[in-house]
This record gives structure tokens, sequence and C-alpha cells, in this order.
């Protein structure tokens, strides 16, 4: 069979599992928020515990099961983040406070949430508000990581308030876009897709990425496209420092236009 073949015969896999997940939504009862609440201290409670240190992807995994074993919609995903997640962080604060000075402390909540949507969201979109999550987690900057967009597959994420370092890692396709600034890692090992970022980011911009866009209206920090191999990086902004990288195309915005980095 030939590889366009292949593909075609995937595309419509795809399509007929989206359409049963749509069908599946408008049946289904929507889940209760005390419900989906404890979903998330089921996931805070593993993380406080040192369960995921240094390991990612293993979180990523628990949000692609929990959300089979619940059967959750992207509806469901969408409220549990928007409205489950601050009261569950708010029941967990005093643990979270200790957590915070340990030196390997590290908040996965955007891998978990990857997990939870990544193999339902298709083509549609996810919209999710992180404004309303504990400010002291976001000034101290310390144990602060998110990964939300992690292996995003598809479809469109949008985010509102502060989104983290490692947005959009490893991602493979579709489009994320960050209303608010952002951390450090934004990009990492991207290998398609596209990032808009209308605030600023933080260090390492693009670490590592062989494929896909970002887009930076706002100023970026050091080492942009750092292990870049391909893909193409564009900021508006200031930006401090590039990196060494091997390929890739990285671009400026000069004189009303852009004009690549050599």
């Amino acid at each position: 069979m030939k590889e366009s073949a292949r593909k075609e015969m995937l595309k419509d896999v795809l399509k007929g599992f989206e359409e049963r997940e749509v069908k599946l939504e408008k049946l289904g009862e929507e889940k209760s928020l005390n419900e989906l609440k404890n979903i998330v201290l089921h996931y805070l409670d593993l993380e406080l515990k040192g369960e995921f240190q240094l390991k990612p992807n293993k979180v990523f995994e628990l949000g692609r099961k929990m959300r089979n074993e619940h059967s959750l919609t992207l509806k469901d995903v969408e409220r549990l983040v928007n409205f489950a997640t601050p009261d569950a962080f708010k029941e967990r604060t005093g643990d979270i406070k200790m957590r915070l000075c340990h030196q390997f402390y590290e908040n996965y909540l955007g891998y978990f949430v990857s997990g939870l949507y990544h193999d339902i969201i298709g083509d549609r979109r996810l919209r999710i508000d992180l404004s309303k999550l504990p400010g002291f987690i976001i000034r101290s900057r310390i144990g602060v990581k998110w990964g939300f967009g992690y292996k995003h597959p598809g479809g469109v994420l949008i985010i509102s308030g502060y989104a983290g370092g490692y947005l959009g890692e490893k991602m493979r396709g579709g489009t994320i876009i960050a209303s608010g600034y952002t951390g450090d890692y934004v990009g990492k090992d991207m290998k398609g897709g596209k990032i808009v970022l209308k605030g600023n980011t933080g260090w390492r911009l693009g670490d590592g990425m062989s494929g896909g866009k970002i887009v930076v209206v706002g100023n970026a920090g050091e080492f942009v496209g750092i292990n870049m191999k391909s893909g193409l990086i564009r900021v508006k902004g200031k930006v401090l420092s590039f990196g060494r990288r091997t390929g890739g195309k990285i671009e400026v915005w000069k004189d009303r236009g852009w004009v690549e980095v050599q």
C-alpha cells in the first residue's frame, strides 16, 4: 500500500473516531465538578508524594488513563481545568507550599491535562483559563513547569493566563495560542504544528525543535533556537540572545518586515 493511501485510510479512521466522540459527548451525562475535582486531587496527591519527579511522560500517561477510566469528554476536560482545578489547588495549598521548598519539586499540571485531552481533541478547540490558579505558585518561579500542549496532536489549544514553561514540548500538529506570558523551553523538541505567543516568553525558545512554527509577538529571552534542527521561529519583540543551531530559520521584525537571522 502506498504512503498516500495509508494516510487517507488513517484520516478516515480518525474522522470516524472523532465523530463517535462527539456523539458520545452529546449523549453522555456531564460530570459533576466534585467528581472532576477528585480527579485533579488524585493527580496532585501523587505529585506531592514525588511519583512524577523528572518523569513528565508518566504524568501524561496518567492523564490518558484517567480520561479513559472516567469517560471524560472534551467539555469535561475544559471544565476540569477552568473550574475544578483552582478548587483542588486551594484544598492542597498547605502541602504545595511545603513542597515548593523542595529543590526537586516541579508541578506537572500541563502534562496531566495534555494526557486528558490528547486522544479526544481531534480537530476541535479546547479553551482553558489558568488565571484562577493560586498566584503564589506562579510568583515563586520555583517548582513551576506546567507542560501544557505536551505531544499536542492536532486541533487548537487556547490558553489564557500564565501558560508556564515547556509549552508545546514534543508537539506534533495543530495550534497552540497563549495570550499571556510564558516560561522557559517553549516548543522544546517540537516536531510540527504552530505555537503563537501573544506575550513575552523565557529562555531557550524552540530548544531542539525539528519542525513546526513558533511566532512570538512579545519579547524572548536567552538562547532562542538553541539546538534547533529545522522549523521556523519568528520574534516581533526583543531577543536577548540566539543559541547555536544546526538548521531551521529564525526571523525578527525589523523595518516593517521579517528579517532572517544568520
